[in-house]
């Protein structure tokens, strides 16, 4: 108890790490428990046939003892997480950013974006009409297209094509992938507004319970202090 004390009014979570603390803070007696708790023990006070606490109200009790135990531990376990939940949402909204940017200017999603225009401006249906521009399944098709001379194939025309007049560190670690990582589409897709303001919601709420906590904790300290 005497390591739970120091680490609490020091504001220590080296000594109790925050696993701990959380669940002092989660399984701490509530208003009503703490009124029987400290009635029993002015009921027994001075009484030789008094029945001791047993182990776990008397924790409690002790855990009450400490000045401001609740705000206290609050400020340490809300300290320990700030940066943290910051960090994550600012990650989703820079995620979210990039991906609006590059869909709105990228010069190679912009190209993508005229060709599947043009596939449906080309509207019609398989059979008449559906002249597409591009679809996926050509694609293991092109080497099979070769030249007259039979020296290449389409596939390995249109990728020097590209080495030459796009992209000439394609297949190095320095070339750049065209269109948005999947994976960050995917993150950014999954992002609801929603969430983001309940998020802020609780870290505001949170933060203006840590101010209050800490001014109160202040307050007491320099009374005893006195």
């Amino acid at each position: 108890m005497k390591d739970i004390q120091n680490a609490i009014l020091n504001m220590d979570n080296t000594v109790v790490d925050l696993e701990t603390l959380q669940s002092l803070y989660d399984n701490g007696a509530q208003q009503d428990e703490m009124e029987k708790i400290e009635k029993h023990i002015k009921s027994s006070k001075g009484k030789d046939d008094a029945k001791p606490l047993d182990k776990p109200e008397q924790f409690l009790f002790q855990l009450s003892q400490i000045p401001n135990f609740s705000g206290r531990v609050f400020c340490i376990l809300f300290q320990s997480t700030f940066v943290e939940c910051i960090s994550s949402i600012l990650r989703k909204v820079e995620i979210l950013q990039r991906m609006c940017t590059t869909l709105q200017s990228g010069q190679f999603v912009m190209q993508t974006y005229v060709l599947a225009f043009g596939n449906f401006m080309n509207g019609g249906n398989r059979s008449r009409g559906q002249a597409d521009s591009f679809t996926l399944d050509i694609l293991p098709k092109l080497k099979d297209v070769k030249s007259s001379d039979n020296s290449q194939s389409l596939l390995s025309y249109i990728v020097a094509y590209y080495l030459k007049n796009f992209d000439k560190d394609a297949g190095r670690e320095t070339c750049v992938y065209p269109l948005p990582e999947p994976q960050d589409l995917f993150q950014a897709s999954q992002i609801k507004f929603e969430d983001f303001q309940r998020d802020l919601r609780k870290l505001r709420k949170d933060l203006n319970g840590e101010t209050g906590s800490h001014k109160s904790c202040l307050a007491e300290t320099e009374m005893v202090n006195q």
